[in-house]
């Protein structure tokens, strides 16, 4: 009897368990339910997003520009929440070590509110683990619900959302959209113009051209003060392409700043190939004369601007950088300098850089697994992708801080789209906007604003001119963004660190003649082998043929 009893209340126990765990097993299934059911929420892109007021968290990056991000003082969060009916409660993050803190709170499951915002360097690897992990949200059910902007950005840009699907087929951060012409055809290349005009000289078209202008600008005084003072090329390790052999490199082969390119759905290391090795002996060649200055292999930003702006400005031939801005000091040295167009190289090749993977930017938008209010939290980022949020979220409030001018020019040569009224505040003290932490999709790129009056330095007008004249050259052949899974991101992520050190330092021993060229070739690819450098082309190669091949047409 006793035994019979016993099995019963087991039994019962049992039952019991399976139902409770039932219960428990449904409840992410019927909170997701209710938020989709929610009746106080709108249509998607229907604003206000909620009839009642809704509040959420976000944790962003403080920026020392922002004032205060507060409702009633700062522009945007009042304009925001105005047009939402949404109210952000602030969970700040010191810029310093914003990513590290972020990191350790999603790595021990700590409160990261309901969204999390801005540049924290989240990137591919982070968000698969955490992703993959449950600590990080999927974001494709909401996005097909609620994110009309959204959707109508990848309808645009196939590439972002191929770009930033993690290898599970999960979405699980949303990007900035890259709009920006010129930076996308970046690796550029540039010469003085009070030498040109006194060596009597044009504007070098091959390589040759430039080794007799080079010369020609070390030896003859052009600057006229009666000395042999001149520099030939100055470049900087860590400015805006300005490395000495990234321009000059792409009259010999393809390549991209990490020395790859892809071509006829291979993914290929530049630095291995014979044309490579035939560029560094033109670069070696300019060195073994003077023509390019030793400093180019260790001068930062700082450093290749003070060097440019010696004799007042007129001491330096040619500049490898992406702009004229990033190299000079001041606009009347700015001034003196013009675009070299891509040069033919000794067999007739000629390309130009293009990263056409450069509308897929940093992630700005992740939503933490334990948040709240998921739907109001993808309508408020959806909004953020909107036209007039970008504008707002970029240049303040127009008729304030911008406008749309009439019947002038942009400097892309089409009809002005803005025209900025009083002083840029991106880089000063205001509570206009966010500082960039909620950069989304930029409706057109700065070269739609109005051009300056003649005789001014128009940084867009230069840049996007140099820009189109290196599109007649440039080739689909840009590597992808790869998201490899959290375990093949970490081993090409070493990968990458130690080959790029490498190449680092050993470009540099070949141009300057610390290393041969003809006697250490052989030995450099032993080395680049023993690293792993096969192994880090496979890695790649085999992402681009799951996902991209046949994408370069």
């Amino acid at each position: 009897m006793r035994g019979k009893m016993y099995n019963r209340v087991v039994v019962s126990l049992l039952c019991m368990a399976i139902v409770l765990s039932a219960c428990t097993s449904e409840k992410p299934a019927d909170t997701a339910k209710k938020e989709s059911t929610n009746t106080n929420l709108s249509a998607a892109g229907v604003l206000p997003i909620s009839k009642e007021k809704v509040t959420v968290t976000i944790t962003v990056p403080s920026s020392p520009t922002v004032l205060s991000w507060e409702y009633g003082k700062n522009e945007l969060t009042t304009w925001l929440e105005d047009q939402t009916n949404v109210h952000i409660k602030w969970n700040f993050y010191p810029v310093a070590d914003a990513k590290t803190k972020l990191n350790l709170e999603l790595s021990s499951g700590g409160d990261l509110g309901d969204l999390i915002m801005g540049n924290f360097a989240l990137d591919n690897s982070s968000l698969a683990t955490y992703g993959s992990q449950g600590i990080i949200r999927k974001m494709e059910d909401l996005i097909d619900k609620h994110g009309s902007n959204i959707k109508k950005m990848y309808t645009e840009y196939p590439n972002i959302k191929q770009a930033t699907s993690a290898p599970d087929g999960h979405i699980y951060g949303l990007p900035q959209v890259g709009i920006c012409y010129n930076c996308d055809r970046a690796m550029r290349f540039w010469v003085n113009k009070s030498f040109l005009k006194s060596l009597n000289m044009t504007v070098p078209t091959t390589t040759d051209e430039l080794y007799q202008y080079l010369k020609a600008a070390k030896e003859k005084d052009p600057n006229g003060n009666g000395k042999k003072d001149e520099i030939g090329i100055v470049g900087s390790k860590t400015s805006w392409f300005a490395k000495a052999d990234q321009f000059i490199m792409n009259a010999f082969t393809y390549q991209d700043a990490n020395g790859l390119y892809v071509k006829d759905d291979k993914v290929i290391a530049a630095y291995t190939t014979p044309a490579w090795r035939d560029g560094i002996r033109y670069l070696n060649k300019l060195s073994k004369e003077g023509l390019i200055d030793q400093t180019s292999f260790t001068n930062d930003e700082a450093q290749l601007k003070q060097i440019v702006e010696l004799n007042n400005g007129n001491n330096v031939a040619a500049v490898p950088s992406g702009g004229p801005h990033a190299f000079a000091a001041n606009d009347a040295t700015r001034l003196n300098y013009e675009i070299v167009p891509p040069l033919k190289g000794p067999n007739g090749f000629q390309t130009s850089y293009f990263n056409e993977f450069g509308v897929v930017g940093s992630y700005q938008f992740a939503i933490p697994a334990n948040g709240k209010n998921a739907d109001v939290v993808m309508k408020l980022v959806d909004f953020m992708y909107s036209k007039e949020a970008y504008l707002r979220s970029r240049y303040g409030v127009e008729g304030v801080n911008w406008e749309v001018p009439k019947g002038t020019l942009a400097a892309n040569g089409e009809p002005a789209k803005f025209k900025l009224v009083g002083k840029d505040l991106w880089q000063e003290p205001q509570n206009t906007h966010w500082q960039g932490a909620n950069s989304t999709w930029p409706p057109f790129g700065s070269d739609s604003r109005e051009v300056l009056p003649d005789g001014k330095f128009d940084l867009e007008k230069v840049l996007y001119s140099a820009a189109k004249l290196y599109d007649k050259t440039s080739g689909k052949v840009s590597v992808p963004k790869f998201f490899f899974e959290p375990k093949t991101a970490t081993r090409f992520n070493e990968l990458k660190t130690e080959i790029s050190k490498k190449l680092e330092a050993d470009i540099a021993d070949f141009i300057v003649g610390n290393r041969d060229i003809e006697k250490d070739w052989d030995k450099f690819q032993a080395e680049l082998k023993n690293m792993g450098n096969d192994e880090y082309i496979s890695i790649m190669q085999k992402e681009y043929d799951a996902k991209w091949k046949g994408s370069k047409k």
